[in-house]
């Protein structure tokens, strides 16, 4: 029997797959040297370090709580306190703000009220803050009474009494004895 003459086959032929050389071997299959072995693959990046910025953080805070550490002890034990110089100011004949104080008939600017006010306000003494603050308040709604109304200055008697004496006891707490009722 004869067969029939066959058709060449154009079926492409896939070449079997090559083993593909390791990174380490030269084309011979030899290994490299340590050394001279070539990066096939590169070494992924190094993570940064983040030593610096835990130092940096470290840092800041350290110079920050030594700041605020600093501050609470100067403003609090170092500094005098303002009620306290003022205090010392009245003692000294002077305006509890430290300026030489003014003359009975001269009338107090709202600046210089504020001021004195202010002088008080910031007492860490709560006695002087209370009374010293009072105290201002009631000087100055009687420097506000109009020419020929002086005689209104009576109804103020009463809390410019009781303010003045908790001042001088105030002061006297805090080891000052002001004397207001000089001559």
């Amino acid at each position: 029997m004869t067969y029939p003459p066959q058709q060449p086959d154009h079926t492409p032929t896939i070449p079997a797959p090559q083993p593909q050389p390791q990174p380490w071997v030269d084309p011979t299959g030899q290994p490299y040297p340590p050394a001279q072995q070539p990066a096939a693959f590169p070494a992924p990046p190094a993570k940064p370090s983040r030593r610096p910025i835990i130092v940096v953080a470290a840092a800041t805070i350290g110079v920050l709580a030594i700041g605020t550490i600093g501050y609470v002890v100067w403003d609090g034990y170092i500094k005098e306190d303002s009620g306290v110089a003022a205090c010392k100011a009245m003692r000294d004949g002077k305006s509890p703000d430290g300026s030489k104080d003014i003359g009975d008939d001269e009338k107090i600017t709202e600046a210089q009220y504020r001021e004195v006010r202010e002088v008080f306000e910031d007492s860490r003494h709560e006695k002087i803050r209370e009374h010293g603050t009072a105290l201002m308040d009631v000087a100055w709604q009687v420097s506000k009474l109009p020419k020929g109304q002086e005689m209104g200055a009576l109804a103020y008697m009463g809390p410019l009494t009781t303010h003045m004496s908790g001042l001088q006891t105030a002061c006297a707490d805090q080891g000052v004895i002001v004397d207001l009722n000089k001559d």
